[in-house]
């Protein structure tokens, strides 16, 4: 089952959507759009900023190493969102194959499920030192 953009604000952070506009982790359009399914793009923004703002997580200061993701710059806007949780292990890759080749992809608009959004949680929770106030 997909998980909205609403629902899942509402599990990393137990604030409403005000909350995480003011501070800036989320946009207009995710308040907008809060009934919508959730993709992994918007995740990953979510989450970085997220992890930014609210938890003082700095950002790797190396991300080349994302680039092994083929589609990393279909959105340039998330260059930085996408790499910073998949290097950290937050979110992780699919393969794919397209003409005998496999490649790794992050898959930008694939909506996730509650499940991977319960195992995201539990990633970023694995990867900070400080327990958030959610712990």
């Amino acid at each position: 089952m997909n998980i909205t953009i609403k629902e899942f604000v509402n599990l990393l952070s137990q604030k409403d959507l005000a909350y995480g506009h003011l501070r800036g982790w989320l946009e207009d359009q995710d308040e907008r759009f809060c009934d919508n399914a959730l993709n992994r793009q918007t995740v990953a923004r979510i989450v970085h900023q997220f992890m930014k703002i609210e938890l003082g997580v700095p950002d790797l200061p190396d991300i080349t190493p994302a680039n092994v993701l083929a589609d990393l710059y279909t959105c340039h806007t998330c260059v930085n969102h996408i790499a910073q949780v998949y290097l950290r292990g937050i979110m992780d890759a699919q393969f794919v194959e397209r003409d005998g080749i496999e490649y790794k992809v992050f898959n930008h608009y694939e909506e996730i499920t509650s499940e991977e959004s319960k195992q995201i949680l539990k990633n970023i929770k694995g990867c900070i030192t400080t327990p958030p106030f959610w712990a």
